[in-house]
């Protein structure tokens, strides 16, 4: 993980101690060995206890350092699978959870065009519109095995479903089209446009911000999870080629999480750094974008 200056470098003491190095099950800096490959744990070692700070880059010298200590948690026995007697609070999870998997996602691949997928008809059934999505994703990935995309969908006011993909690149609209159109009935049956980013108009550039664009994308999940949303059914859809970014983890003291995610996580010009964090500390991140 690229920092602008080296973890291990003298200067004042830091909370909790320097960071272990051999966080990956190395045994460089006497760091405790990881049980499991899970990247949120807090690890006790002699009388300390450790957090992992995971570490995501993207292009343009962002990055992000995540943390999430163990908590206890009381569990729900109570109800049966799919039926839950803390309905809103896991809506707001699965929102959560698919707002940071898409941002991850989009970034990480560079995705920084939009095209929207409408039909003629008024398809107001999610799973069937979900399915034409799909079909339409495989039958582009066969002709173009290199095409990636990842895909939410949004209610128009008409209760018909629509569809928003983001791409990477310029894209050939004909061929997409002619596909969408055949999955919709045939021509005329179904549209696919390029939307450029807020502010720009029809006439302005197309390619987005892909920090934009991520969070663009984010925006509409909350609205798609609570419309029609099925129990265990799928929030967005992506090709097989989109990959999240890889994680590089370092071992801090309990306590100095959110210290050496601020100090690993450098300025960048014109963006906004912010730090966030939940259950005093045990959960957060730090972000330059």
């Amino acid at each position: 993980m690229a920092t602008g200056a080296s973890i291990g470098e003298g200067g004042a003491p830091h909370p909790g101690g320097a960071p272990q190095s051999g966080a990956l099950g190395g045994s460089g800096g006497g760091a405790p060995p990881l049980k499991s490959n899970t990247t949120h744990l807090t690890y006790p070692c002699e009388k300390a206890e450790f957090t992992l700070l995971n570490g995501r880059e993207y292009s343009g010298k962002l990055m992000e350092i995540s943390w999430g200590r163990a908590r206890k948690r009381k569990i729900d026995t109570s109800s049966n699978r799919g039926i839950s007697l803390h309905a809103e609070r896991n809506r707001e999870n699965v929102i959560k959870r698919a707002k940071t998997a898409i941002r991850r996602k989009s970034m990480h691949n560079h995705l920084n065009f939009l095209i929207t997928l409408t039909t003629r008809a008024c398809i107001g059934d999610r799973a069937k519109f979900g399915a034409m999505v799909s079909e339409w994703e495989r039958r582009v990935k066969l002709l173009i095995p290199e095409w990636e995309t990842v895909t939410v969908m949004e209610k128009q006011k008409r209760g018909a479903w629509h569809a928003h993909s983001a791409v990477h690149g310029w894209q050939k609209l004909i061929l997409l089209r002619g596909i969408w159109q055949n999955i919709c009935g045939g021509k005329g049956q179904g549209a696919i446009n390029v939307k450029p980013p807020p502010g720009r108009g029809k006439s302005g550039h197309a390619q987005w911000d892909i920090v934009r664009l991520a969070g663009y994308l984010c925006k509409y999940i909350s609205k798609a999870v609570g419309e029609d949303h099925v129990f265990d059914k799928k929030t967005y859809w992506h090709t097989r080629g989109i990959d999240n970014p890889p994680v590089t983890s370092i071992l801090v003291q309990v306590g100095s999480e959110e210290y050496w995610a601020n100090y690993i996580v450098q300025f960048v010009a014109g963006r906004k750094k912010h730090t966030w964090t939940d259950y005093n500390g045990a959960i957060g991140r730090a972000a330059n974008f």
